[in-house]
């Protein structure tokens, strides 16, 4: 396989690998609330002994069914279900999103909120100094499906703000990290005095991969600046290639260092190849040199004559535009600097051993009648 097929593999597959081995970095393990062995999922306590509602959780063999009445005896009952770390740590919600799917059995509110620790502030016994985030959905009689990023859990209460005035006035972190605990609470807008049941069936905090969408629009937009880049150049594949110079490497230069002028002269030749009428008093007349001038750097450059070095850049440009465009064979003669085709033909055929059409078709191994 040739450099420039690596190169361009390599181009193509970079991205890829960069984008697959940052996802593997950043990427953030799943956490299954109902599986997970370093979280627990419990009842709000407060609410049953101040008589607001009474509570039940059943597991069973699918999920967890969440039973609750809130009183119709006392104002502002409410009722919550509570994920926290079992170490009692604070642990971070920061690129997740919640995925849930429960049963309802009537069509009610549901309030999620996040409870986070503010440095300096929060008792850890007082659950009101935490600042509380909050996102109200809708849950539906039947089947439910919620998705919900935690960064868009971000509604503080205004009582919050009332009974933690000393605070309210600074500022302070609002992300996702050091949460003492996840709630669904059910208050307002709940049926009081009728038995609510909520099951379960999955409850999981996933990695929210929307995170990673300025890689892929970044990604994306390579992709597209790659194919351009290739159309491009296909284009000027397919085009007049007006500047040509045969490497050094292929003309075997006799000199151990070429001289600015054997450069120039070269270059100069390389642009002007494509005239039929080019002659090497041309390259004197532009260089101000002598004919024998010309042709001794070039021969102490490549080793060749005037003629030798023009025909050799002549028919490689030919075998390259043979190979890599679809250009007719007489388009591409006269390309190269021929007006007569049968002439580029037999120059052709001396410098390769076979004729353009065997030379374009592959077949360069078979020999002509």
């Amino acid at each position: 396989m040739s450099k420039k097929k690596i190169l361009y593999i390599i181009l193509i597959l970079l991205p890829v690998i960069l984008f697959t081995i940052l996802y593997t970095l950043i990427r953030k393990p799943t956490i299954n609330v109902l599986e997970d062995e370093n979280f627990r999922l419990e009842m709000w306590e407060e609410p049953m002994a101040k008589g607001l509602a009474t509570t039940g959780l059943i597991w069973h063999k699918e999920g967890v069914k969440f039973q609750f009445t809130l009183s119709d005896s006392l104002p502002y009952p409410y009722a919550g279900l509570s994920v926290m770390d079992k170490r009692d740590s604070l642990f971070s919600l920061t690129d997740y999103e919640l995925q849930i799917k429960v049963k309802s059995k009537e069509n009610i509110p549901l309030i999620v909120r996040i409870n986070k620790f503010i440095e300096n502030y929060t008792d850890k016994n007082k659950w009101d100094t935490y600042l509380l985030c909050s996102k109200t959905k809708s849950l539906s009689k039947g089947e439910n499906e919620i998705q919900l990023k935690v960064k868009d859990i971000d509604e503080t209460p205004n009582w919050w703000y009332s009974i933690n005035k000393a605070w309210a006035m600074k500022g302070f972190q609002t992300d996702k990290a050091e949460i003492g605990e996840l709630t669904l609470v059910f208050e307002n807008g709940v049926p009081v005095g009728r038995e609510i049941e909520l099951d379960f069936e999955e409850f999981k905090i996933v990695y929210d991969q929307s995170g990673l969408l300025p890689y892929v629009i970044f990604i994306f937009l390579y992709y597209i600046a790659l194919t351009i880049l290739y159309f491009v150049k296909k284009s000027k594949v397919n085009g007049e290639v007006k500047y040509v110079v045969v490497p050094i490497k292929e003309t075997e230069t006799k000199g151990e260092k070429d001289s600015q002028k054997d450069v120039e002269i070269v270059s100069y030749i390389g642009e002007n190849y494509p005239n039929p009428d080019f002659k090497i008093s041309d390259v004197a007349n532009h260089f101000n040199l002598t004919e024998n001038e010309v042709a001794d750097l070039l021969k102490e450059y490549c080793d060749k004559t005037f003629r030798q070095y023009l025909n050799q850049i002549r028919m490689e440009e030919a075998k390259r535009l043979l190979k890599e465009s679809k250009q007719q064979i007489s388009s591409i003669a006269f390309s190269v600097g021929y007006n007569n085709v049968q002439h580029f033909n037999r120059v052709f055929k001396e410098y390769t051993g076979v004729s353009p059409t065997i030379f374009k078709s592959g077949k360069e191994e078979e020999k002509e009648e």
